[in-house]
């Protein structure tokens, strides 16, 4: 009985002919939702608020200040005041991390493009970034990279999809917990939506 069935199961294997064109399809991966962004009005101008005050308790004024909402991270993008020097915002990071209860945030002083200073504040509740939706998305589907992946989003909740094939080497590293694997799983479940 175990050698007729090892015989059917290579004679099924013999016939079989794979799809040369053959994609999976989206339906195997799990469905987090719309990935819309949900961020408290309150925690948002809570955190405006701590911002502004402590950059007060410190001389340095500032002329506006708005948030741009992310998945996982809200980016505060302020407008210092005429003559406030940037590395003296850049210093106070930790201070800023500290009034906002905040772990690890990020100063990017000054944004590239623009005449603001960028800090970065993870979101209490933050949002899944499902596989789903990067690969879904039009970026994806329509980049036409010879080997693309998509990574996640970006603070503006587009989709990230670089082209492999114009780097030169990857290297992933990065302490425990910090989503190595992850990355890799991206690189290779993109892989397999883009390439039969």
């Amino acid at each position: 009985c175990a050698f007729r069935s090892e015989e059917m199961r290579m004679t099924n294997r013999r016939d079989f002919k794979p799809d040369p064109n053959y994609i999976p399809p989206l339906d195997l991966l799990k469905d987090y939702g719309d990935g819309s962004n949900k961020v408290d009005r309150e925690e948002l101008e809570a955190n405006k608020k701590r911002i502004v005050d402590t950059l007060a308790n410190y001389n340095i004024a500032i002329d506006k200040i708005k948030a741009t909402i992310g998945p996982t991270v809200t980016l505060y993008e302020i407008i210092p005041a005429a003559g406030v020097r940037i590395s003296k915002i850049k210093g106070l990071q930790d201070d800023i991390a500290l009034c906002l209860s905040a772990i690890g945030i990020r100063i990017i002083a000054p944004i590239p493009g623009k005449g603001t200073v960028g800090i970065e504040v993870p979101n209490q509740k933050p949002q899944i970034v499902s596989m789903r939706s990067v690969l879904g998305s039009e970026r994806f589907q329509k980049c036409g990279y010879e080997l693309p992946f998509g990574i996640g989003k970006t603070i503006s909740n587009e989709s990230y999809v670089a082209d492999l094939a114009k780097m030169p080497h990857i290297l992933m590293a990065g302490a425990t917990g910090q989503g190595k694997s992850v990355g890799i799983n991206a690189i290779i479940s993109s892989l397999l939506y883009s390439k039969h």
